[in-house]
């Protein structure tokens, strides 16, 4: 298919959008991307970049950069509250590094800056949507029509793309919640504790520490609900104390991020020239790191399969049938992890510990290329052709 006469029309400009963009418009496409938030270099906390995403990134040109800002994550083990080891991470480990989120994005945002092929619109409000292509935005108080050949919804969990389209979507209530926060002290653990409130992470960023909480516990809901954040600091430091000066480096409680977990699932990902990405598509549990690193796979494949392809139909569908699947399978693991890491009785906790996560470590084999989705020659080479 030849990409350059088609224009592209990307909704959503965080990690999935911005490098679908870039793909697509190196590629040889005219892309129009619209972003919601008028100032998007700001937000977040933390993020991990597993092999898969650091390949997608690495063949547009980030890598050097992600490199330097972000932190190379050696051993990231699983270990319970007292720092004994429960799950080690395969052999060889695949690459992690944590990154800023806000330097993430900027480094996105600049190379799309740079792209003379992509026309940026930030504070445009997607309104509407329909299957041939056309879009209404909402912009400084004024209403846009926009037209493409092709429309990526990669707007995220509550994507508007979604909720206009026909995709099947079935969207689960939010689950246990979690904190998330960056803090300028370096009392990194680098590795993720079970514990008796859930789960407790902590990896080192420029300048920092990033840390991730459960907010599950009935002492920790009941903490956030008040947002008392000395008694955040107490039902941590019983139930880990490596958290203590990382909480204890919390000025106030609008410091800490809230999420809440949300898995949504779509029967097709296609409707005529809308098609999902990233956690528009198949928003899943953290527990695997792989929501922002699948939406780049994400981006990668849907380029690949374009290009691989006749016509934009072909390509569509080239791309659900190769992703869907390997997806689906990564979030049903996240589920699954999620649920045993947030076990807080002493018992199922014990037998978990003691019994269940030794065994499934002895049987399960090297999960890391189901995990990861896609060979990492195999990325690098698509962003690079």
């Amino acid at each position: 298919m030849n990409l350059s006469q088609l224009h592209v029309l990307v909704v959503g400009g965080a990690t999935g959008g911005a490098a679908t963009a870039l793909l697509l418009a190196r590629a040889g496409a005219r892309v129009t991307l619209l972003e919601k938030v008028a100032q998007p270099r700001a937000v977040g906390a933390g993020i991990g970049l597993a092999e898969n995403g650091l390949a997608v990134l690495e063949s547009i040109g980030l890598g050097p950069a992600i490199a330097a800002q972000g932190r190379a994550i050696e051993t990231p083990a699983t270990v319970d509250a007292r720092g004994r080891l429960l799950l080690a991470p395969p052999r060889p480990t695949p690459r992690l590094r944590m990154i800023r989120r806000s330097e993430l994005q900027g480094l996105l945002l600049d190379a799309l800056a740079a792209e003379p092929r992509i026309e940026r619109h930030f504070g445009a409000d997607v309104i509407g949507a329909e299957r041939d292509g056309r879009v209404i935005a909402r912009v400084d108080g004024k209403t846009v029509e926009h037209r493409a050949d092709l429309v990526v919804g990669a707007d995220g969990v509550h994507s508007q793309i979604r909720t206009v389209g026909r995709f099947g979507v079935r969207v689960r209530p939010p689950g246990i919640a979690y904190l998330r926060a960056l803090v300028d002290v370096e009392a990194a653990q680098g590795v993720e504790a079970w514990t008796g409130a859930g789960i407790f992470g902590s990896f080192a960023v420029g300048g920092g520490t990033y840390f991730f909480a459960s907010a599950g516990a009935r002492a920790c809901r009941r903490a956030i609900e008040t947002r008392d954040l000395e008694a955040l600091r107490a039902v941590w430091a019983r139930a880990y104390p490596p958290s203590v000066p990382l909480l204890g480096a919390v000025r106030r409680f609008d410091d800490l991020i809230l999420n809440r977990v949300t898995r949504v699932e779509c029967s097709t990902w296609v409707d005529g020239r809308l098609v999902l990405l990233g956690d528009a598509a198949h928003a899943m549990a953290p527990n695997l790191g792989q929501g922002a690193n699948s939406a780049l796979v994400d981006a990668a494949v849907l380029l690949d399969e374009l290009r691989r392809a006749d016509d934009l139909a072909a390509g569509l569908d080239a791309y659900q049938r190769r992703r869907k699947p390997a997806v689906q399978h990564v979030a049903r693991i996240a589920g699954s992890l999620g649920a045993l890491s947030e076990l807080t009785n002493p018992v199922a906790r014990w037998l978990r510990d003691r019994l269940l996560v030794p065994l499934v470590s002895r049987l399960g084999g090297d999960p890391t290329p189901r995990v990861l989705q896609e060979p990492t020659a195999t990325l690098l080479a698509i962003g690079r052709a």
